[in-house]
């Protein structure tokens, strides 16, 4: 699948079966991370499992089993630096939808005493990634958990505030709303707008103050999915980092 296909195809997985992560997609996983990392100054790392077949002991008031594998997402502190966790770690999530793989982004609800991160001077361990396979049928718990949190999601008029009314816009920019919309967030908070001043002023996108402290987290998802989309509709270009920041096409 391409990347937008995997936008439609990404779900919050909060169940996983047993089954090891085959050698390949683990070599994938880890050549995306270590991609990111040199990019993006980040220092994501890779676990796999324990000697138990599980590498994460995960909240089981929120999940139906342990990952085989997850990400540490690690960075440093720092708005532009949340954002870029975001926006490099949905591109993670993304590569891992592609190869057939459930995850989710996780800031708590998982055992503190289990997991693994090599967290260096001025970062911090903002959430993980446990990545592994979903059962063939997702549990009654894990249905009904997620349908609650995507009655959640917010009405386009509150993520769409430019001078346009949204259903004016060119479509590749609606495009890129709508799969902003899409986007993982915490507790779906979708702490986000996106304005334009004008038919000719570029697309801006800012945070919104959010109960969970991860709204620039969240921005920089966000701003994945929107470039995504947008380049798929044969507007390539990137952002500029920072609440406020703007679409700059190529």
């Amino acid at each position: 699948m391409d990347l937008v296909e995997a936008i439609e195809q990404r779900i919050s997985c909060r169940a996983f079966d047993m089954r090891p992560v085959e050698e390949e997609k683990l070599a994938a996983l880890k050549a995306e991370v270590e991609r990111i990392n040199e990019v993006g100054g980040l220092n994501f790392q890779l676990y796999g499992p324990r000697e138990d077949g599980s590498a994460l002991d995960m909240s089981p008031g929120m999940f139906a089993g342990n990952p085989p594998c997850y990400v540490a997402l690690v960075g440093k502190t720092g708005a532009e630096a949340e954002e870029k966790l975001g926006y490099y770690g949905e591109q993670l999530v993304l590569v891992a939808t592609q190869l057939g793989l459930g995850t989710c982004w996780v800031a708590s609800t998982y055992d503190t005493d289990t997991v693994r991160a090599d967290v260096g001077e001025g970062e911090k361990l903002w959430c993980v990634l446990p990545v592994g396979y979903a059962p063939a049928k997702m549990p009654l718990k894990q249905r009904t958990l997620r349908a609650g949190l995507r009655r959640r999601d917010k009405k386009m008029d509150a993520i769409w505030h430019g001078a346009i009314p949204f259903a004016q816009v060119p479509e590749w920019v609606q495009a890129g709303v709508i799969a902003a919309q899409k986007g993982p967030s915490a507790v779906n908070s979708q702490p986000y707008v996106f304005s334009q001043e004008s038919a000719d002023a570029p697309v801006r996108a800012e945070a919104v103050p959010a109960r969970t402290t991860l709204e620039n987290v969240d921005l920089g998802i966000a701003k994945c999915h929107f470039q995504v989309a947008a380049e798929a509709c044969g507007k390539p270009g990137h952002w500029e980092w920072d609440s406020g920041g703007a679409y700059v096409l190529d």
